[in-house]
């Protein structure tokens, strides 16, 4: 029961407390935004052991996905005001400093006319080359310098933890490592998994394992490498990779009984053009998305129907793309509505990032444009370079990490 502690009385008046039953304070709390409950763990003990349990923790997991994120990694000369100051020595501020930086910009559609955005707040630093971004149910992960170490970020708390170097740490500069960050829904855990090219073995952690260690397991499968970005389907992280002696290959980890397995390709005779599919998350399965290779105009995107028999359903979209500007990438899809996002270069000059919307029920295509708010007073030069991550099924997670 949660006693709300009594307040200055007047004279004349009766003192009395307010005992409010705890099933009707967690049903209040789950109710609050994710950020206030995440506020209120501060408040005391008893509140901070009422807010972690389950029932509330999960609560904004359970509410629909948000308006697509859209992360920006941009690599520049910029002047470090204060705003880019996160992780960064303060005694640097009044010099030059190159940085690679995230901003989220939430996005939110209004009408369908062509929208204007938002503000980016930033919350870490990555290489650029060799970020390995990845978001899953709520929290951010990539790959953070100087020693390629894994780090998760949650932005609905604002926590951010490092995960301790692997086996790997020495062997970073001679040999490529990747990493893979997953979620079981079964056991509600989070794992991290961290590959390199030359070794038959890789190594998992799981988040909030008390001891705090990589476990070593053997991959299963040939020596492989892999590439692209990852998606993560109801406990499982499908990838794209190039198998040392069979070349292109999908290969899925179960984030629970962490082991691997050999997904069969859509289509034989599309092997070879593995490296330019995009893998989704459609509507709860596994889709491959890639522009029709006798019409550059067509998509096609595959989608596995059953992944016990491995069974692919294919669709057409014609003229999908046609007057479009010719650098398309594909970025997901948008939860629960099934949207197709496509995004264009961004504007240097105006630091405009234009994004597309195709919706295949109603064969519609919408624009809308993200302005920036980095200003290029704020930089040396404009010779840095963007990219751009794009987060289609955002959820507040108020774990503490």
């Amino acid at each position: 029961m949660l006693k709300v502690p009594r307040r200055e009385i007047m004279a004349g008046e009766r003192s009395f407390d307010i005992n409010i039953p705890l099933d009707i304070t967690e049903e209040i709390l789950k109710k609050l935004p994710a950020k206030s409950i995440a506020r209120f763990r501060c408040v005391s003990k008893g509140w901070e052991s009422m807010i972690i349990v389950d029932s509330i923790v999960t609560r904004s997991l359970t509410q629909p996905p948000r308006d697509p994120h859209f992360l920006f990694v941009e690599d520049s000369l910029i002047k470090p005001v204060e705003r880019y100051m996160f992780h960064m020595d303060m005694s640097y501020k009044k010099t030059y400093v190159r940085l690679s930086a995230f901003y989220a910009y939430p996005h939110q559609i209004k009408n369908k006319e062509q929208q204007i955005i938002y503000h980016g707040d930033i919350f870490g630093d990555c290489t650029s080359s060799e970020r390995n971004f990845a978001y899953v149910r709520g929290l951010i992960g990539w790959c953070s310098p100087p020693y390629g170490k894994f780090k998760i970020h949650n932005p609905t708390t604002n926590q951010s933890v490092s995960l301790p170097s692997t086996e790997y740490g020495s062997l970073r500069k001679t040999q490529p490592v990747f990493y893979l960050f997953g979620y079981d829904p079964w056991g509600d855990e989070y794992k991290v998994v961290c590959l390199t090219k030359h070794k038959t073995f890789c190594q998992v952690f799981t988040l909030g394992n008390q001891k705090k260690l990589w476990t070593t397991i053997l991959c299963g499968i040939e020596l492989h490498f892999p590439f692209g970005d990852p998606v993560c389907i109801n406990g499982v992280v499908y990838y794209k990779a190039n198998l040392e002696k069979q070349g292109f290959v999908l290969v899925s980890f179960d984030v629970r009984s962490e082991k691997f397995y050999l997904v069969q390709a859509p289509e034989k005779e599309q092997v070879d053009q593995l490296p330019d599919f995009t893998l989704v998350n459609y509507q709860g399965k596994l889709g491959c998305i890639s522009r029709n290779k006798l019409n550059g105009n067509d998509v096609d995107m595959w989608v596995m129907e059953n992944d016990e028999k491995q069974e692919w359903s294919k669709v057409t979209f014609v003229a999908m793309l046609q007057d479009l500007p010719k650098h398309i990438t594909f970025e997901g899809v948008t939860h629960p509505g099934g949207e197709i996002i496509l995004l264009h270069q961004i504007d240097r000059k105006k630091l405009t990032l234009d994004v597309y919307y195709y919706d295949p029920k109603q064969n519609s295509r919408r624009r809308v444009e993200i302005q920036t708010t980095i200003t290029s007073s704020e930089r040396i030069s404009l010779t840095g370079f963007f990219i751009v991550s794009t987060v289609t099924d955002h959820v507040e997670n108020i774990m503490r990490l």
